[in-house]
């Protein structure tokens, strides 16, 4: 809104006029009075600055030829400048800028049709920074450069923890105008990981995977050998060190030095290489050089080596970086001398009979001396040897065959069992050679092989079997037939199964099944609670089982009776019903399976209840004695001589559990139970106790909160759950 103040000029004009008895002769009458302009002049600077502080602005003028019911006036459209006043000056007054930006505006005067313009300057308020805290300093020096590796000794000026770090000159360019970004830049790679923990299910904050990087003191670091960096001959790298605590604060300005590595000296040696001999798991070649100059070799499948070469898009000088071992070992495992005739073994490299490879040699000391030099591609394979199997029908009744195939060399042969109707009147020649233009790759195998397979009641097999190479797709022998196998009918009599619940105890029991003959069941042991809750009935828990069948059937494609075969056992023997809880009621229910997947017995439900430990009155009295971001030590104190068990549990773990609570202790007690026997007995005392965490096998951090966990234990929990004030590990001041 603009603001106006006027001032009102007066100006009079006094006209006298006198007129006499006689009248005298006419007279010529005067012009009329001409029009006058009023001219306004701007007396002082057309320009006016002032502080940020502001202040009071006053404008100089002059006004001539001011005309009746004219007035002055001064207008600003900024709302900083205020009060304008006109009299003989005019005024107005300037707030105080207090942004950091500096404003600029115009008071316009103007009397009548005459006016000026005065511009208004106000600088930004300045600020003074606040001053960066001094940190602490660092020192670097880089000696003992060779062509891989180099010795960086660090010397902080304070007792500070630091992050040591190489990378290239080229992948350090980004931070080379401001080296302190480089701290950020760590900063978000530690978030990045943190973040990705977090996604399965981890809950550390980012300075934990800080702390896995720290180092502190002053000390001489050999680059290769405390896992800096793996570095490369003749590359440009750049070493930098910064302090940083264990929360993520700097505490150490960032530094760098430069270096680059040694240059391999060129040779002019060559290489000549001859594939001697193969098998489908090795090798056996000669590198014969023209110097005696040291080279290196290796074996690699011709797709690692796809990308590299003098056309493609990285030269043979990446392909040596790339193949190049990190550790000195592997290097001299793999130099020589001399002509040598040299295994894959040898080399510590393994092939095998599916992929195709190449021997790559080129010359080495201290990095390539050579361009690369390869063998011809070749695929390892078995010399051609006889084959002649054993086959054996080890067990077989009206629904499976049990054979076994054992051959008098490693050759590859393909095995199967076959309906007499396929292989027919001549041997399984017509059957064979129908199999190989298909693919057979699930029937081959090298050495002896046992396979069970269903088969029909009352029907006649035979199994087939013969030589045959994959990378040929042909058969390398004649085809072998088993005995003529003529399985019996199917069982007429009823089925059924014996149940028997033995040997129970506080977290198990032993539950012998017996079927009264070869055919396969199905069994469940779930609380007494929980078979309510899912089945209520023994017809509801075969009709639910048999449907989630059907449904995978329908899901995967199969039939019903396959996919039973998933779920199902045969045999007699002991079921496998897993860890159980102390004083439950439980069901262990049973049914078996015709071939068909089909109801073939009667549904038992077997009931039965583990036992419930002794009760003891032992209550304990946790201290926590001291503590590191690493450890924690404390000492349980019961008021008797009974068993007890100890843990270290972070507060999220054991949180939701207790007696006003959705889960009780109990519950607590069956999900922190260990499952080994081991672990079990490492967490048992009696009598009074001082333990570190570490005495339990838990490790616990500076990052979450925990508990000591204590309750009776023999054969199961005696007390009730008895737990410490939660704590946060940390260092002592």
């Amino acid at each position: 809104m603009k603001k106006f103040i006027t001032l009102a000029l007066f100006a009079a004009l006094a006209l006298v006029g006198c007129k006499e008895t006689n009248e005298p002769a006419p007279q010529p009458q005067p012009d009329p009075t001409p029009e006058v302009t009023p001219t306004l002049t701007l007396e002082s600077e057309a320009q006016m600055e002032f502080g940020y502080e502001g202040g009071q602005g006053i404008i100089e003028y002059s006004l001539e030829n001011a005309i009746e019911g004219a007035t002055l006036t001064a207008e600003c459209e900024a709302g900083w400048v205020s009060n304008i006043a006109c009299a003989e000056t005019v005024t107005f007054d300037v707030a105080e800028n207090d942004t950091e930006e500096a404003r600029e505006t115009e008071v316009t005067v103007k009397y009548d049709d005459a006016l000026f313009v005065v511009t208004v300057k106000q600088a930004a308020k300045s600020v003074v920074p606040t001053p960066e805290p001094e940190l602490a300093t660092i020192t670097l020096e880089v000696e003992n450069v060779i062509w891989n590796n180099a010795d960086v000794t660090v010397t902080p000026s304070e007792d500070v923890e630091y992050i040591l770090g190489v990378m290239t000159k080229e992948d350090f360019a980004p931070y080379a105008e401001d080296i302190e970004s480089l701290v950020a830049a760590r900063v978000e790679e530690w978030k990045e990981t943190a973040q990705e923990y977090q996604d399965m299910g981890y809950d550390d904050p980012w300075q934990y995977y800080l702390k896995n990087e720290q180092r502190s003191g002053e000390r001489t670091y050999s680059v290769k050998y405390d896992s800096l960096y793996n570095m490369s001959w003749d590359t440009e790298y750049v070493v930098y060190c910064f302090g940083m605590d264990d929360e993520g604060e700097q505490t150490a300005y960032v530094v760098i030095e430069e270096f680059r590595t040694e240059a391999p000296v060129p040779t002019s040696n060559t290489f000549t290489i001859t594939i001697d001999a193969m098998t489908k798991s090795s090798v056996e070649f000669t590198v014969e050089p023209t110097t005696d100059d040291p080279y290196y070799v290796t074996i690699e499948t011709v797709d690692v080596l796809a990308p590299y070469g003098p056309d493609k898009e990285q030269s043979y000088e990446d392909m040596v970086r790339y193949l190049t071992p990190e550790y000195d070992m592997t290097i001299e495992q793999r130099t020589f001398t001399g002509k040598q005739t040299i295994t894959n073994s040898d080399l510590g490299k393994s092939v095998n009979g599916f992929k195709t490879y190449r021997i790559v040699v080129w010359g080495f000391e201290n990095g390539p001396t050579t361009t690369v030099f390869m063998s011809e591609e070749f695929k390892p394979a078995d010399p051609e040897v006889d084959f002649e199997p054993a086959i054996y029908v080890d067990e077989y009744n009206y629904r499976k065959v049990i054979y076994s195939v054992v051959p008098n060399s490693s050759a590859t042969y393909y095995h199967a069992l076959h309906t007499a109707a396929e292989v027919g009147e001549d041997g399984g020649a017509a059957l064979a050679a129908s199999l190989i233009e298909g693919n057979i790759n699930a029937n081959l195998i090298s050495g002896t092989v046992q396979k069970e397979v269903e088969v029909q009641a009352e029907s006649d097999y035979y199994v087939v079997v013969f030589g045959y190479n994959p990378d040929t797709k042909s058969m390398t022998s004649e085809v072998f037939l088993s005995e003529l196998i003529t399985t019996p009918a199917e069982p007429t009599e009823a089925l059924t199964l014996d149940v028997e619940v033995t040997n129970l105890a506080w977290n198990g029991a032993d539950i012998y099944v017996t079927p009264s003959s070869d055919f396969r069941y199905y069994y469940e042991c779930r609380t007494r609670a929980k078979f309510d809750e899912r089945y209520g009935s023994a017809d509801a828990f075969y009709q639910k089982v048999y449907a989630g069948w059907e449904s995978d059937a329908a899901s995967y494609g199969n039939d019903v009776a396959t996919v039973a075969s998933w779920y199902t056992n045969e045999g007699s023997g002991v079921a496998d019903i897993g860890q159980l809880r102390w004083s439950t009621d439980y069901v262990f229910a049973i049914f078996g399976i015709d071939a068909e997947g089909n109801l073939a017995t009667e549904v038992i439900l077997k009931e039965f209840t583990t036992l419930t430990p002794a009760q003891s009155s032992n209550e304990f009295t946790i201290t926590i004695n001291s503590f590191t971001k690493s450890s924690v030590n404390f000492t349980v104190t019961p008021t008797n001589n009974d068993q007890y068990y100890v843990t270290v549990e972070k507060v999220g773990t054991v949180s939701g559990y207790g007696p006003d609570q959705d889960k009780s202790y109990d519950d607590l007690i069956d999900y922190l139970l260990p499952e080994y026997e081991n672990q079990l007995s490492q967490r048992l005392f009696s009598g009074e106790q001082t333990i570190n965490n570490s005495d339990l096998g838990k490790s616990v951090n500076g990052f979450s909160d925990y508990v000591v966990v204590v309750w009776g234990y023999n054969n199961g929990p005696t007390t009730t759950v008895f737990m410490s004030e939660a704590f946060r590990p940390a260092d002592p001041e």
